[in-house]
């Protein structure tokens, strides 16, 4: 387990303070793959950098396992690092390397026996398929190929965690679904937790477990990935989900609702791994004075799982309406009220 208790990091530049982290509190459990997202600046690279003691905190304690990694000493804290891999956005490779030295690189400089070298080698670019890029050198190489390189480095010392940052940023979408793919299979296959800073909803989508969202140095909002594509509390969180799941009345659908005079209510229902949409909203129609127009829909797997969005119309009296509501609470359907003059 990874745990950050009250993590501030400040940064002196000339005369001036930049506070990157203020009071971070999270826990990673052992074996998850989660995701931290945020714009530039947000503190993701920092609080990364802390899980390696690259940067140490001002203020606060980084736990892996139980095990403060500040009080560490340099021989210590050099053997927790071996068992912390971390890949880039850039790659990071030594152009005047083959593959296979690229990768075979950490183990000599620890001082692995030939031998052991060459099966361990062989083994990871078995698993990460680069077995025939063997002695191809970077230069010749896909952005692709150079990612995958990058992490069977991170590979070669059998780490615990996996450290990804903004790993798929430089790549195009169908090579960044091949990279994301091997990630879940190093976490699936070698039970290695993986810690993924990103800016992009659509890899957080893919691959993670859990999510915490950074803002300003702060984590803002966590939880389950289901939970938070499902029902993001805050403004900047919906951002970021809105540009995976649209769920939005479009705007002259809107327009003309709202120049409409009978009573109604707008809801934003969500379902999970359910295909009883359809049923639930013909017995509203069929139990109470309503009627329900669709204003929008939407479906999504996420973490192998399905989650529904349906922005529905109820048109009705009050009571009627809350009756409604009141069935969709024993249905246990999550919904909320839309307010389509504000967009929300």
């Amino acid at each position: 387990m990874i745990e950050f208790e009250n993590v501030s990091k400040v940064f002196q530049i000339g005369t001036s303070k930049v506070q990157a982290l203020k009071s971070v509190n999270l826990k990673i459990e052992t074996g998850d793959i989660y995701g931290i997202i945020g714009f530039s600046g947000a503190g993701k690279s920092t609080l990364l950098r802390t899980i390696n003691a690259l940067e140490r905190p001002t203020d606060g304690r980084v736990l892996i396992d139980g095990e403060d990694i500040q009080t560490l000493s340099k021989e210590k804290l050099r053997q927790r690092r071996k068992k912390i891999g971390m890949i880039f956005q850039q790659f990071n490779l030594l152009e005047t390397k083959t593959v296979y030295e690229n990768v075979a690189l950490p183990l000599k400089l620890n001082h692995v026996p030939k031998q052991q070298i060459k099966k361990k080698v062989e083994e990871i670019l078995e698993f990460t398929e680069l077995t025939d890029k063997r002695d191809v050198y970077p230069g010749k190489l896909s952005g692709g190929q150079k990612q995958r390189v990058g992490i069977a480095r991170a590979l070669a010392t059998e780490p615990t965690i996996l450290l990804s940052d903004e790993a798929t940023s430089a790549l195009d979408p169908k090579t960044t679904e091949s990279i994301l793919k091997l990630l879940k299979k190093i976490n699936r296959e070698l039970h290695i937790t993986i810690i993924l800073i990103t800016h992009e909803m659509n890899v957080i989508q893919s691959i993670c477990n859990h999510v915490a969202v950074m803002e300003n140095g702060e984590i803002v909002e966590k939880g389950e990935v289901i939970d938070i594509f499902g029902a993001p509390r805050q403004e900047i969180t919906r951002n970021f989900v809105k540009s995976v799941i649209h769920d939005e009345v479009p705007e002259r659908l809107t327009a003309g609702i709202l120049r409409q005079s009978q009573n109604y209510r707008v809801l934003r229902l969500k379902f999970l791994d359910s295909d009883s949409t359809e049923s639930v909203l013909a017995q509203i129609n069929k139990k109470f004075e309503v009627e329900t127009n669709i204003l929008f829909a939407n479906i999504s797997e996420i973490q192998e799982r399905i989650l529904g969005i349906i922005i529905v119309q109820v048109i009705g009296s009050e009571t009627e309406i809350n009756k409604a509501e009141a069935y969709l609470e024993k249905q246990r359907v999550g919904y909320a009220e839309v307010d389509l003059e504000k967009g929300a």
